[in-house]
């Protein structure tokens, strides 16, 4: 009987990138899984972190807008989302793909809208990391006008809560 040793293209990824076996058994699963086990140990990778932020529009109605066309248009590698929540609040995702440019943009909720704006971070450090991480503000800012400035560092994602 002969038996077939399976690699998934993950294995092939990282020995194609010089990776040694050693080095790849310290991390068994750099693939797009979002829970890595280690023995008895699991670890969110960045697939469950990038899945938790974007669980975030969970039961909420996707909004109809332009923003990732007018991003994308002004020559930057970034892609935006808006949803209505069911608690009321509006909620809008930018996630800037750009390894370099950082960007700053300016979100029109309307000149009669007003509430508190809370933003949260999606970072790790770098887009081909093994590692992310979901940070949340020590304080929120308010609307003036409807507006708010949000700053998306590059290889970053940010979610506007508006309520």
């Amino acid at each position: 009987m002969v038996t077939e040793v399976q690699n998934l293209p993950g294995d092939a990824l990282l020995q194609t990138q010089g990776e040694s076996p050693e080095k790849s058994a310290t991390h068994p699963h750099p693939f797009y899984t979002p829970i890595a086990t280690f023995g008895s140990d699991y670890v969110l990778e960045p697939a469950a972190y990038g899945l938790k932020f974007a669980g975030s529009f969970s039961g909420g109605t996707l909004l109809k807008t332009e923003f990732s066309a007018k991003l994308q248009d002004a020559g930057i590698n970034a892609t935006a989302y808006a949803a209505k929540l069911p608690d009321g609040k509006t909620s809008v995702i930018i996630l800037n793909k750009d390894v370099v440019a950082d960007v700053e943009v300016e979100l029109d909720f309307g000149g009669s809208v007003s509430g508190n704006v809370e933003i949260e971070t999606l970072n790790a450090p770098g887009l081909e990391s093994r590692e992310a991480h979901i940070t949340r503000p020590t304080k929120s800012d308010s609307l003036k006008h409807g507006k708010c400035t949000v700053s998306v560092p590059h290889a970053t994602g940010v979610r506007a809560i508006v309520s």
